[in-house]
Order: C-alpha cells, then sequence, then structure tokens
C-alpha cells in the first residue's frame, strides 16, 4: 500500500477466499507456482543465491516510517512482528507463542485488553535479548507526532494513541505542546510490558481487526538504543539490527540491496547464502537481464505477454496470480479543476479501462470501478458502473463544470514514478484524454524517491498510484484511503458521510452491520470519485525452474516475499 501497494507503487489477491468474524483471513491460495511446496525445514539444500527486482529505491526501510511497498518490502526480509501471516493468509503466531484469542486468555472478554506472550529466548540479529518492551518502544515511536509516522492512526484504537499523535496538529492546523506535555501523553498510551516476555494493549473501543493490524511494520520491534545512536543513519547496514529471517548486509543506493541469513532468527534459518533485490527501472532491461541468468526472477513486460503465454518452453517458469491490489489515477482534491466532483467524474469516464487491460497490459489484469478487490469480504462488482467509458457523457459533465471548451482547463500535471511500465500506461492516460476529452495531459514522471516525498506531502495535482492489502479485511480500504485525516489519505478527499460509515467500518463489532458500513462507505466514495478506479492487479512472471520453495500470497510486496528463508536453489 500500501502497503500500506500501501499506498503502494508499481512493485506494490485471491479470486475466492472468506473472513472469518474478527477479520481473520480463511481462504485459499493461488495457484502453485514453480518451484513447488517447501521441504521439511533442515531437509533443503543450503547455499546459492536468489536476485529478483524490486524496480526502485525506497524511500525508507524504516518500519515505523513506511507506507510505500519498496519499504515495506525491504523491512520484511529483516523485520517479524508479534504475529505474521501463513500462506493462506490466516495470522499466525510471529515472535509470539500464539494468537491472542479470549479461549486462550489473550483477548479480554470486553475485546479491549489484549495480551500477547513472547516467545523465550528471542534475539536480534546482533545476539542481544529481545523483550517486550522493545514493542512498547517501537509502537509508541510510531505514534511520535515528530515523527509523522503515515500508518500511525491504524493505531489509534489503543487508549491514549490518537491524543499522542495529534498533540502537534496537521500540516494544516498546528497545535503547541511543550516536551514534558509530549512526555506526559506518551507515557499515556496503553501499551506496557509487566515482564520481558509479556506485551499488554488497551484498546479504548474494541476494534474487530485489532489482531490484524499488530502484524503490520508499523508494530515490528525496532531497538531503541540502535535508533538513539544513530539517528537517522540506524536503517544503513551494518546499523539495521532486526530481528527476522535476514541481516540486510548491503545496500548500494538505486543499485542493489543484499541479505544474508540472521543466524539468530527463532524460525526457519534461510537456506540461501544470499538475497538480492536489483533496483532496474525497466522493465525490458530487467527480462533481459533474467534472460541471461542475471536474476532469478522477473515481471513480464507488457509487450512480451504475449510471445511469453504462446512459448510452452516457458510453461515451467511462469508465475501467475491475481493480488488484493487496486491502481487508478488520484487526484488532489483540494487542487483546481479536481475540486469539482464533475470533473473527476469527466475524467473517470474519459477512459477506456477495458484498453487499458487488453491493449497496453496485453490481458494481464481486470477492470476496476470500485476499490476493494475480487476475493475481499465487501467486493461488489456492480459498484462504480456508472463510470464506465463514454466520452459523450464524459464532455458533458465537463460542459457542466465550467469547461464546455476543455482547453480552458487549468494545467493537468500528471505524475508517476519513472518506470517503462508506468510511462507506458501514463501515455495511454495522455492519449485517450486527448483523443477522447479534447484535454491536454502533462506527464511529470518522476524518480521514486522524489515521488514517494510529494505524494506524502500531497504535493501532486494528479497521480498515477495504488493500493495493496495490508490486511484481508474491507476496513484496510475505504477507511484507511478515504476517511478525513486519515494517514494514508494522501488525495486531501473529505465527507463526513463517508466519515460516519468508515469508522462502523471499522469499530462495528456486529460482524453484518460492520460489513454493510464498509459498503455503504465504498459506494460514497465511488459516487465522489476521488481516484478514478482502472484495474486490479494480476502479477505475471518468470522464475528459474532452479528455485524451489517458492510461495506466493496475494498480498506479497513481490512475489513470494514473505517465504524467501524457505527458499533453495536446486544444482
Amino acid at each position: 500500500m500500501a502497503r500500506k501497494f500501501s499506498l503502494h507503487i508499481w512493485v506494490s489477491l485471491l479470486l475466492a477466499f472468506g473472513l472469518a468474524a474478527g477479520g481473520c483471513a480463511q481462504q485459499s491460495g493461488p495457484a502453485a507456482p514453480p518451484g513447488g511446496a517447501p521441504p521439511a525445514q533442515g531437509s533443503a539444500p543450503k547455499g546459492g543465491e536468489f536476485r529478483i527486482n524490486m524496480s526502485t529505491e525506497p524511500d525508507t526501510i524504516d518500519p515505523n516510517r513506511a507506507n510505500f511497498t519498496t519499504s515495506i518490502l525491504v523491512a520484511s526480509q529483516v523485520f517479524e512482528g508479534l504475529l505474521t501471516y501463513d500462506k493462506d493468509l490466516k495470522l499466525v503466531p510471529g515472535v509470539t507463542r500464539e494468537v491472542p484469542s479470549v479461549a486462550n486468555g489473550g483477548i479480554s472478554s470486553d475485546g479491549k485488553t489484549y495480551t500477547f506472550k513472547l516467545r523465550s529466548g528471542l534475539k536480534w540479529s546482533d545476539g542481544k535479548p529481545l523483550t517486550a518492551k522493545d514493542f512498547v518502544f517501537t509502537i509508541k515511536r510510531s505514534l511520535d507526532p515528530k515523527l509523522a509516522a503515515p500508518y500511525a492512526n491504524t493505531l489509534y484504537d489503543i487508549q491514549g494513541a490518537e491524543a499522542y499523535n495529534t498533540a502537534l496538529g496537521t500540516k494544516d492546523a498546528r497545535k503547541e505542546a511543550s516536551d514534558a506535555q509530549l512526555a506526559a501523553l506518551r507515557e499515556a498510551v496503553a501499551v506496557t510490558a509487566p515482564d520481558d516476555g509479556t506485551l499488554m494493549v488497551k484498546l479504548a473501543n474494541p476494534r474487530p481487526s485489532f489482531l490484524q493490524l499488530m502484524a503490520l511494520w508499523v508494530a515490528w520491534p525496532v531497538r531503541e538504543d540502535i535508533v538513539t545512536q544513530f539517528g537517522e543513519k540506524w536503517t544503513e547496514p551494518p546499523n539495521y539490527i532486526g530481528n527476522g529471517a535476514f541481516v540486510l548486509a548491503r545496500w548500494a543506493h538505486n543499485e542493489r540491496l543484499e541479505f544474508t541469513p540472521n543466524p539468530n532468527y527463532h524460525g526457519q534459518k534461510p537456506n540461501l547464502d544470499k538475497l538480492v533485490f536489483l533496483m532496474i527501472s525497466d522493465a525490458n532491461q530487467a527480462y533481459l537481464a533474467y534472460v541471461n541468468g542475471e536474476l532469478e526472477a522477473t515481471a513480464v513486460p507488457d509487450a512480451n505477454t504475449k510471445l511469453v503465454m504462446a512459448d510452452t518452453s516457458l510453461a515451467n517458469q511462469t508465475v501467475r496470480y491475481n493480488e488484493l491490489v487496486i491502481f487508478g489515477f488520484e487526484f488532489n482534491a483540494k487542487s483546481p479543476p479536481f475540486d469539482s466532483a464533475k470533473v473527476r467524474h469527466a475524467f473517470a469516464m474519459g477512459v477506456d479501462r477495458n484498453a487499458l487491460i487488453e491493449k497496453v497490459a496485453q490481458g494481464v489484469g481486470k477492470v476496476a470501478y470500485s476499490p476493494v478487490p475480487p476475493g475481499m469480504p465487501g467486493h461488489d462488482a456492480s459498484v462504480g458502473k456508472e463510470f464506465d467509458f463514454n466520452p459523450a457523457k464524459a464532455k458533458q459533465l465537463l460542459a457542466e463544470a465550467g469547461y464546455s471548451d476543455p482547453t480552458k482547463l487549468p494545467k493537468i500535471t500528471f505524475s508517476f514514478t519513472d518506470t517503462s511500465s508506468n510511462r507506458i500506461r501514463a501515455e495511454f492516460f495522455q492519449g485517450q484524454m486527448k483523443q477522447n476529452l479534447g484535454v491536454e495531459v502533462t506527464l511529470d514522471p518522476l524518480d521514486s524517491r522524489t515521488y514517494q516525498q510529494r505524494f506524502n506531502a500531497g504535493q501532486f495535482q494528479m497521480v498515477y498510484g495504488g493500493w495493496g492489502a495490508d490486511y484481508p479485511d474491507p476496513d484496510n480500504f475505504v477507511p484507511e484511503l478515504f476517511k478525513t485525516g486519515s494517514g494514508n489519505n494522501h488525495t486531501n478527499y473529505s465527507n463526513p458521510q463517508v466519515d460516519v460509515q468508515a469508522k462502523a467500518c471499522q469499530s462495528e463489532t456486529d460482524e453484518a452491520k460492520r460489513l454493510a458500513a464498509c459498503a455503504q462507505a465504498q459506494k460514497l466514495v465511488v459516487g465522489d470519485q476521488p481516484w478514478v478506479f482502472l484495474f486490479y492487479r494480476e502479477r505475471f512472471w518468470l522464475l528459474k525452474p532452479s528455485i524451489k520453495g517458492f510461495q506466493v500470497t496475494a498480498k506479497d510486496q513481490l512475489p513470494g516475499n514473505r517465504f524467501y528463508n524457505q527458499l533453495y536453489v536446486q544444482k
């Protein structure tokens, strides 16, 4: 998102899965990719290297600050939270002994107190003990108003969390607070460690999906002494100390990241000698690197899709599956002309989504009209169909908005991360607006770091972006992206009616009523079109036959990244 995919960009699920009460996914996974199921621990051959293209440089790899796919991807190799997900996107223990429940005493009967019991003998990658106090620090650090973490609002259900995080106000309405006042507010956040092996969290009100939130990177452990000693440089190796399966050994900026096994990881130790993420922004260059044996996995470029599909010799290398990811064009709702809903509606109707899928993406992906993807509770294929391709209606709406002459529109600047795939889509959109509406669009290609910084700051008029599920529940979509003041609402969109339904979507304990609120919130958002919802992403990759133990899920940042510790190379 992306994750929050995030908000999650080019490198940010499944067609069918159900959701149990409380937000825990029960799903059937994608078709098994090449590589097959992982072997029993300790039985796979050791050694070898796995190289995969992540396309762009992350803007940060600090878990507390992360909100883009690339950031979360890197941090996920080095850190592990209280809870994590299995291949079916079911919550499972991470560093905890078990998933808290009312039955095992981990959740109080009123749903407001959560107790996490940590495994014994946990260590950081440098060998120092990991304790519950480390989780107290990371949660409160994520809420620190001076850090301005984009995912801080996901923790607002905790007693005292919102008061602490908003103590300095917002960029539009600043507040004053002394260091003493901030310290008192920090102390009041109801996250404590009664002992080294126990973390207790108290909520202001029940939150059905709270366990899902505690699996997010915003709650992954970050060590206080490391952050204090190295400051902004703590994310540079060798300072980047974590508790996950890998250690970040090298970061050649804008080129590659190299990981080696963490000998102190409590779980399955990696079979690989080295894991490498390359930053090749041109999809065609990455594909050529795969052909030349310089990558073990790569995305198939749009231009090569049909050729690869037709090549039977590549059948045992194809990895293809659907994701819980939505992509589209995002408007700054405060920037003219997109402060007009009619203009936003016109742009939505001026794009031929089917042509985008069939002609640009070569049949990979599925047309979208609303944010919640297929396979998620709350997906409704009928929502948003009124914004299907209709140039005549789009021109009428522009006229009603005062632009019967489209050349009188303010200058339209469309920003995007400058990868070859994104550029093709941007040029398609530019052509669609000119051909269908007579609107001139200026393209604004940016390097990934600049894009991410401007996007987070709301410094754009219109962007190409996406959102991938952080966790498999609809309250991760509309409330997270479109509720007023949400940390991942970067479009400056606000609708009080949406806010009411979004709050119920997050907090209603009656599951039927909660899902109904989620559905109503989605309809209201789609009616306002702060995004032009374009397509649900499908992954189409190639994987070398020598790579075994490869498993994908519908919310991976890169295919298989949740289980790279299980990979091995068959000599």
